[in-house]
């Protein structure tokens, strides 16, 4: 397909990309657009697994390098999705998030080692959705995901965690134990069709997601110990704990999320 760039997007270009922090309000500065994009989905009959995506990223990424998530099954636990960066060498990999890049076509800049759909009969859609991004100007604020097989199964909402400890996301569905719900960012990410019937209802508000939804969860810049202790400077006293350290807070011993990311730990 013409309107699809193959090849990695540059170190350059990923690390331009908004931090989620940065991307945060994207989606209610820019509800009129998302509600756009996503009845342009219902439009066009698009399966489940193409949503629209929220543009960003959580860490920086070396020339040679991608994002890339995998899936890793936790014998105890269940299946949760690491993302962290690898080289473009190490495996065959498959375009999972897109963006719309300056030369207006549509290009992976994260990916996975799982397979993932074709988009080749959705050439009428790509067309259309390429041409509204850039009209509307929303290169670096909306994109697409691509579903793999596996995850078209998955039913539970998801959510992404940073652990810049191991410089990865964690995507645990939430039905599985989750950290303490004490994150300063909590924002959707991913958004599926939204038909014509549901327009009048929502108002001004942000789009609702239709079906399961994947959310970003991350702290702030401060210690959970308290205080003003920043989170680079406080790795010694809080590894003086039992737990684990994850995104800036301690994990501890005991709790069903300690078990979870010492299972993780232990397998991947």
């Amino acid at each position: 397909m013409a309107l699809i760039e193959e090849g990695f997007v540059s170190a350059n270009t990923y690390n331009s990309l908004p931090t989620i922090q940065e991307a945060a309000d994207v989606p209610r500065e820019y509800a009129a657009d998302l509600g756009y994009l996503q009845r342009l989905l219902a439009r066009h009959n698009i399966p489940k697994s193409i949503t629209i995506r929220l543009i960003h990223r959580h860490y920086d990424i070396a020339d040679g390098e991608a994002m890339v998530f995998r899936d890793i099954a936790l014998p105890a636990h269940g299946t949760v999705e690491v993302m962290r960066a690898a080289s473009i060498a190490s495996a065959q990999l498959h375009g999972k998030n897109f963006l719309v890049n300056s030369a207006a076509r549509l290009q992976a800049y994260e990916y996975t080692t799982e397979t993932t759909i074709d988009l080749s009969e959705y050439e009428t859609f790509i067309a259309e959705f390429v041409e509204s991004v850039v009209h509307r100007k929303l290169q670096h604020r909306f994109g697409l995901k691509i579903n793999h097989h596996s995850e078209m199964e998955v039913k539970a909402d998801q959510k992404e965690f940073e652990f810049p400890e191991e410089q990865c996301t964690i995507t645990i569905p939430t039905n599985l134990p989750l950290p303490e719900a004490t994150y300063e960012i909590d924002v959707d990410t991913d958004w599926g069709a939204l038909h014509n019937k549901h327009k009048n209802k929502q108002g001004k508000g942000k789009p609702k997601p239709k079906g399961t939804r994947t959310r970003c969860s991350h702290g702030g810049t401060m210690c959970s110990h308290g205080g003003s202790t920043e989170m680079e400077n406080c790795r010694e006293e809080c590894t003086k704990e039992d737990g684990i350290m994850f995104d800036g807070r301690i994990v501890q011993l005991g709790t069903p999320f300690h078990g979870l990311l010492n299972n993780l730990m232990e397998v991947w």
